[in-house]
């Protein structure tokens, strides 16, 4: 992706529709392995912030599946109705749905990291 591709005023959407379609495909999958690679292993071993880091991990991930199946959306909308069309729809959305969660997790947790415990 271009600098010049998008003017300052895009909105997150469009950045990632773009970043999307200029990323490879390899290189997707490998953000869609590291990321379940990062959650797996955060939540088996439990390090100190690990929802921080299980959180982290389950965005790349969930971004790297989204921006395949964004992808994968036919252009034209009546494009759709098959099948192949209707399943990259559902996991275009249970994706930016799962990425949306993960990331709020992971501001929560590391907002909790840093407040730390307080005894009021």
């Amino acid at each position: 992706m271009s600098p010049t591709s998008l003017d300052s005023s895009a909105s997150l959407s469009e950045v990632l529709h773009e970043r999307a379609l200029a990323s490879a495909p390899k290189r997707l999958s490998l953000d869609i392995a590291i990321g379940l690679i990062v959650t797996v292993a955060a939540l088996w071993l439990r390090p100190s912030g690990w929802v921080a880091v299980a959180s982290a991990g389950l965005c790349l991930a969930a971004y790297g599946l989204w921006a395949i199946a964004e992808r994968q959306l036919p252009v034209d909308e009546h494009d759709g109705a098959t099948r192949p069309g209707r399943a990259w729809q559902v996991t275009h959305a249970v994706t930016a749905a799962t990425g949306l969660v993960a990331l709020v997790a992971l501001l929560f947790s590391v907002l909790g990291l840093m407040l730390g415990t307080w005894i009021s």
